[in-house]
């Protein structure tokens, strides 16, 4: 007969836990996650790619302190004024010390107006948001003719004193020569046509053509001069007069109408008055002063003189030309 085993008394019977679904699912994801890591590293980061990575950064970091790397604020998280406001009082931006030369325009270029700006009931307000968004650009725009106005500038003294041109030379030369046309050809007919916008005619042109920023023209298609176009294409006039067949220009953003406005003036020959008054101040040594270019404006509107007497008060009633010869940040600051 088997002899019965004593059970062993200090023997614990364990209860089995269920398993927590969160834990098994967190341990999941890391383990995929460990996975996938471990398959990109073996992909990307071999060693003879090291010094490539390393050189990379390098050059950002150069990139960046040396301020010829530069990230210009827009309007792409700005959904209304007050992030507009709060953006330009940020970065300093101060127009009454920017008047009195004590700081530089900051380099925000706003790409197009948050839908409420019209809503604005401060006419202050208004009116000082309107010189802050425009103001950047219109600088931007006149550093870039600044630029190209003083390459031309140092192919007519090579061609003065008979020396040849490089080949950078060359090609810009031509480009000039085909996007400034003349009927002589001649280098001075180009600088004539290759300068600076005034800043306060662009600004005074501007505010009078928006109602300092209430157009819908501007909020919902970025045209800030209301330049008119025949292709069929840009807004319709609600008040359009009866026998015209335009619409207003529209633009993707708020400096290619900028950009648009300043070649409308250096290019079409409706504005060679415009021009040839310009060169004079340059030859005087004088700012461009908006009051005085403006009297070469007759065919900037069907209102003519009106329009002209229109934005001259504008320009002198918010002392517009205390900005003729402002400029923005150096890149370096930004």
């Amino acid at each position: 007969m088997k002899k019965m085993r004593r059970k062993d008394k200090n023997i614990k019977v364990i209860p089995i836990k269920k398993p927590n679904l969160w834990v098994v699912f967190f341990n999941f994801i890391v383990h995929h996650f460990k996975l996938r890591w471990n398959f990109v590293s073996r992909k990307f980061f071999k060693s003879e790619f090291i010094p490539l990575y390393i050189a990379s950064l390098i050059f950002v970091i150069i990139a960046v302190i040396s301020g010829t790397m530069v990230v210009y604020d827009t309007n792409s998280h700005i959904t209304s004024y007050r992030k507009m406001q709060q953006l330009f009082l940020d970065s300093g931006y101060d127009l009454e010390k920017i008047r009195n030369r004590e700081i530089d325009v900051p380099r925000i270029f706003i790409q197009s107006l948050p839908d409420d700006f019209n809503m604005i009931e401060s006419p202050k307000e208004k009116k000082d948001l309107f010189i802050k968004f425009l103001l950047p650009l219109i600088l931007k725009k006149n550093e870039e003719l600044k630029a190209n106005r003083e390459k031309l500038l140092k192919i007519k003294e090579k061609f003065e004193k008979k020396k040849k041109l490089s080949a950078e030379e060359n090609e810009f030369f031509k480009y000039v020569q085909e996007e400034y046309k003349t009927e002589t050809k001649d280098i001075n007919d180009i600088l004539t046509k290759l300068d600076e916008i005034s800043v306060s005619m662009a600004l005074g042109q501007a505010i009078q053509e928006t109602g300092w920023g209430e157009s819908r023209f501007l909020i919902k298609g970025n045209s800030i001069f209301a330049e008119w176009t025949w292709g069929g294409e840009g807004m319709l006039p609600r008040a359009r007069k009866t026998g015209l067949i335009h619409r207003i220009k529209t633009f993707p953003t708020l400096y290619d109408s900028v950009n648009s406005y300043a070649n409308n003036l250096n290019r079409t020959r409706y504005y060679a008055g415009f021009r040839k008054m310009r060169a004079k101040l340059r030859e005087q040594n004088k700012p461009l002063f908006g009051r005085w270019l403006m009297s070469s404006m007759i065919h900037y509107s069907t209102e003519k003189n009106k329009y002209i007497l229109d934005v001259k008060r504008i320009i002198r009633d918010n002392n517009l030309d205390d900005f003729n010869e402002v400029k923005l940040q150096s890149e370096e600051k930004v």
